[in-house]
């Protein structure tokens, strides 16, 4: 797999929750140096911002202390960097909960900021193509679970096999000019009743018959 790593970061905005003032000054140099606009959180409040955030960054220290604060840092849709100064159990699994993109450990020095940065987005966008990818599977999984209950419906109600089942929902989908899954969901819901598709099944014989005479 190529990877392409991201190295131009400007006009990206940051939060910064982090409660030790040395460790921001070197931060947010270090960001600006890149072209992103840091906005720093030193207390409860909210964070006032115009527009939503691209990234953050946040150490246990601060966000920890207030709810307020930590549901500001989950709700930043971009990748989270932790800022870790201890290697305590309850403030390592407080970052994990965080679903955290990379971490820096403080005191804060310029290097290994850019790595981390290039880092923690590589990491949330593979994360973000895994997460669409599982989410379009599940929707073809429940697609085609709504299609086999349609047809077992039209099995059990009219009488025909799985095969004129199956070839009775692709004629009528295209019939009606739906997709198959639309189809089948308007049939499970009683939207459409299956008495009503009952004419349609001798075309799907004849159809079958025409096909069959064409071989001989």
């Amino acid at each position: 797999m190529t990877v392409t790593t991201r190295r131009n970061f400007r006009g990206h905005r940051a939060l910064i929750v982090c409660a030790a003032e040395k460790d921001r000054a070197v931060l947010t140099q270090f960001l600006v140096e890149l072209g992103v606009t840091p906005v720093v959180q030193e207390s409860q409040g909210e964070a006032k911002a115009d527009k939503p955030f691209d990234l953050v960054f946040f150490d246990d220290d601060l966000g920890r202390q207030f709810g307020s604060i930590t549901r500001m840092i989950d709700s930043v849709q971009g990748p989270a960097v932790a800022l870790i100064g201890s290697d305590a159990p309850s403030s390592v699994n407080w970052f994990i909960e965080r679903r955290v993109c990379g971490y820096l450990t403080k005191p804060l020095r310029k290097a290994g900021i850019l790595a981390s940065l290039i880092i923690a987005y590589q990491t949330y966008n593979e994360s973000c193509e895994t997460e669409q990818k599982l989410h379009r599977l599940e929707q073809q999984v429940r697609a085609r679970q709504v299609v086999c209950t349609a047809a077992i419906k039209l099995i059990e109600d009219i009488g025909i096999s799985v095969n004129d089942a199956f070839a009775l929902l692709r004629s009528a989908s295209m019939n009606r000019r739906l997709s198959l899954e639309d189809l089948a969901a308007m049939i499970v819901s009683g939207e459409i009743a299956v008495a009503a598709l009952k004419e349609e099944i001798d075309s799907v014989h004849r159809l079958r018959e025409t096909r069959l005479n064409g071989y001989l």
